[in-house]
């Protein structure tokens, strides 16, 4: 591409922007079941989406759930609290009751989504008397899209689904459901009607707008978590036990699907001189302390959960970060990758897809399927001993996400895309 070309099209971009900021305001709810203080990459995407289409002038507002995600628990308070307004950074919050899910049971999840749904359709009354004119639905949970369907059809606003996991195929790569149930069969049509309500589509994954274009629907673009390369940037190492050990970190949601209880029973890290460090919350929780401790697992360790601005200082802490997946779900791209690589230290993934791939494309690290446990030992091993080429990863990582998954960046594709559905430009 030319110079001159390139230059005019940075130009044409930045009267793009200088017309959304001169021009109409926006309102606009984001619509999720998690929002800080829940912990996980999802409610701080939400929230760095929402303060910035604020500081872009917008008028924002959340509705979401009591803080629930990942214990699946709630306070005394909110068990008896249907809603409660709340301001937080400025933006307001509206939560909402629910039946919490604890386990992973279908049945469970389904009753828990339907509380959801109740209680936030009891506000819907409040978009059309403040005059919104657009909602950002996240899905799953799969009974929020319907909030958004009901909006655009009775107040004539735009609906944005931001799809972070592929429902009800997820729900078959993790056996919860099988492909020809009847549930999967219902929960697909439901799946395209969302599809075909929505006026843009945003995918977490480039596996995911390819599933979603062979079921016959286009996605606007792929809309990454990414991560604040300011905030999560390398520092000086504070190695733990810097002569003696090597140190792992896993820092994330203690869930069935992210197989970190299995992890801890099939990898000796003892016998490899390895320390596993665990910082996080989530349905799994109890079960690996009890595992710990009835094995005397002194190379893993668990923590408790660090708040979210305490994280990036956690993770320079160690030597390399694992990423862990129990099985392979397609179109899911774990959020905490992306922190890890933007601190600076190399990513020792296992699992599968997209996240395997960039680790792969990168060379910010090393991969091994989820039942790949021996070859997953190997990996941490030549880690281990090669300090030039755990560095050489760590900066290729960190070079990845200045380049292509910057948070602020990724924002600013998406504000571009909304400029064209509104036809601003």
């Amino acid at each position: 591409m030319s110079e001159e070309l390139m230059i005019l099209k940075s130009n044409n971009r930045n009267k793009i922007v200088d017309t959304l900021e001169n021009g109409s305001k926006r309102k606009i709810c984001i619509i999720t079941h998690c929002y800080p203080p829940d912990f996980g990459a999802a409610p701080h995407q939400y929230e760095h989406m929402a303060l910035k289409f604020k500081e872009k002038g917008h008028d924002v507002h959340i509705f979401t759930s009591h803080p629930y995600y990942p214990t699946g628990k709630l306070t005394t308070a909110d068990w008896f609290k249907f809603k409660r307004d709340t301001v937080i950074n400025s933006i307001p919050v509206k939560r909402h009751w629910l039946i919490p899910s604890q386990k992973n049971n279908p049945i469970l999840r389904l009753i828990s989504m339907f509380t959801m749904f109740i209680s936030m359709f009891t506000s819907l009354s409040f978009l059309k008397e403040n005059k919104f004119d657009t909602v950002i639905v996240q899905t799953p949970p799969i009974s929020l899209p319907l909030l958004g369907v009901i909006a655009k059809k009775r107040f004539g606003l735009k609906l944005i689904l931001n799809v972070s996991d592929l429902w009800p195929e997820a729900m078959v790569n993790l056996n919860s459901i099988k492909r020809n149930s009847f549930a999967y069969k219902l929960l697909h049509k439901l799946e395209k009607y969302y599809y075909k309500n929505a006026d843009m589509i945003l995918t977490q994954s480039d596996e995911s707008k390819k599933y979603i274009k062979a079921i016959g629907f286009k996605t606007s673009m792929v809309y990454r978590i990414g991560t604040d390369t300011n905030r999560f940037s390398p520092s000086d190492k504070k190695n733990l036990q810097q002569i003696t050990s090597f140190n792992l970190v896993y820092m994330g949601v203690l869930g069935v699907a992210h197989g970190i209880l299995d992890l801890i029973k099939k990898v000796d890290f003892k016998s490899i001189n390895t320390n596993l460090h665990i910082y996080g919350n989530g349905v799994e929780f109890y079960q690996i302390k009890k595992h710990i401790s009835l094995n005397q697992l002194s190379n893993v360790i668990l923590h408790s959960t660090v708040p979210y601005n305490k994280v990036h200082s956690i993770l320079t802490q160690y030597d390399a970060a694992i990423i862990s997946q129990k099985n392979y779900v397609k179109g899911t791209l774990p959020a905490k990758l992306y922190e890890s690589m933007s601190i600076g230290i190399p990513i020792l993934f296992h699992g599968d897809g997209e996240g395997a791939k960039i680790v792969k494309q990168h060379y910010c690290g090393l991969t091994s399927l989820p039942n790949e446990y021996t070859l997953l030992e190997n990996n941490i091993i030549q880690l281990s001993k090669n300090n030039i080429e755990r560095d050489k990863m760590g900066k290729n990582g960190r070079t990845a996400c200045l380049n292509f998954y910057d948070r602020d960046k990724q924002f600013q594709k998406l504000e571009a895309e909304l400029l064209k559905l509104y036809s601003i430009h």
